[in-house]
Formats: C-alpha cells, structure tokens, sequence
C-alpha cells in the first residue's frame, strides 16, 4: 500500500483505505454515509458488533448496523470493505396488555361493606405498594391514588377484590363477598334474617388469626 493524504492507497482493490482505528462508531456511520463501498482499517473490538448512535434531543437510541465485507491482510490489523445497510431499529416496544398510569393523583373515597352491613378494619391498599389504610368503624375510608393504579380490598374471610382507578373514579363503594372455604362465625338468626354482632365479627377475626 502506498501512502495518501486521508489514509493508504490499496492496489489490490484500487481503492482508498480510512484508518478508523481511533474512530467513533457515530464517525464511522457519518463516513459509510457518504462512501457505502469505502474500505477501512479496523480493530478487533470494532468488527462483528452493531454500530450505535444517540439520536440527538432524543430519549431513543438508533441502532446502525453495519456488515463487514471483504477483507485486506494489514500487519496484525485487518483492513475491511465495508457496506452500509439502510436497517434501523429502536428500542421503542408497545405492549398493549400494559396498564399504563400516569401522574394525576385521583382522591377516592367510599365504604366497604358486605350484605350485614359495613365493615370496620377491611383493607384497602395500593397493588404492588406499601400504600395503603384501613376503614373506619363506620367502613369509610380515603385515599390518594394515580389515575391507572389498581386498589386491592380484603379482609379476613372475604373474597378480595381488584379495581382499577380511571380519571372518572371519585367514589368507589365495594361490597364484599364471603370466601366459602372460610367459616364465619358470631352470626345469629332474628326473624328469618342474617346478622352479625359487633362481638361475633371481632371473634371471627380473631379465630382467622389463629388458623
């Protein structure tokens, strides 16, 4: 090879060989631009590999890959005719399964109940979250959530349920429904209909505690 001004002079393919040895990926890809059929000197960590970009004000990477033809015997380094590919690829993947929330916080507040009447100390807490309260003796409760979030409500011998916050959501009231593989207790009988003491729902508490 012979010396040139921009790089050596290759006789064996009649062309220009650029050293990118010291090159950037982004200077690599800006030259291909400008010579898809140059041929150029480079190391080992440069070869078989994708060359990557940042685009510009741009939270996406922009992935350029370029193959690597024919190839020129340089000392130990190893000089390549490189073609550029017109293949782009981001990382930007849209699942739709996604329940996407968002930053605008959403007051709910509501009761928790079940058909005796409300119940005190059920749980309502943010899914996937520590954040989370109890309901009053009068079953209320309040919280603040995101529009998008999921609100678990449970209590020991019921059937929890999942509901998801959209920005139509102020007031949510739930009515819970008995786990048949639990037995209730403190429940009597007065004129052919159900009712639960005070005492007979803190036993039943206790004794689920207890299993």
């Amino acid at each position: 090879m012979t010396p040139e001004e921009k790089g050596r002079f290759c006789g064996v393919c009649s062309k220009t060989v650029f050293d990118f040895t010291k090159a950037t990926d982004k200077e690599i890809i800006e030259h291909l631009n400008k010579d898809a059929t140059a041929c150029g000197r480079f190391v080992s960590s440069q070869l078989n590999r994708d060359l990557i970009v940042q685009k510009e004000k741009s939270s996406y990477w922009i992935i350029a890959t370029a193959t690597v033809f024919s190839f020129l015997g340089i000392g130990s380094q190893t000089a390549y005719s490189q073609v550029k590919q017109d293949t782009i690829q981001t990382d930007k993947k849209l699942n739709k399964n996604i329940i996407t929330t968002t930053n605008n916080p959403v007051t709910i507040t509501g009761f928790v109940s079940d058909e005796l009447g409300p119940i005190a100390g059920a749980n309502v807490v943010v899914k996937g979250t520590t954040r989370g309260i109890s309901t009053d003796y009068d079953g209320k409760y309040s919280i603040e959530v995101n529009e998008g979030e999921i609100l678990t409500y449970n209590y020991i011998g019921f059937k929890t349920i999942e509901i998801i916050v959209d920005s139509k959501s102020t007031a949510i009231n739930v009515t819970m429904i008995e786990d048949g593989t639990l037995v209730s207790t403190g429940i009597v009988l007065i004129g052919g209909i159900k009712k639960r003491t005070f005492f007979g729902r803190q036993i039943q508490k206790v004794r689920n505690w207890f299993r």
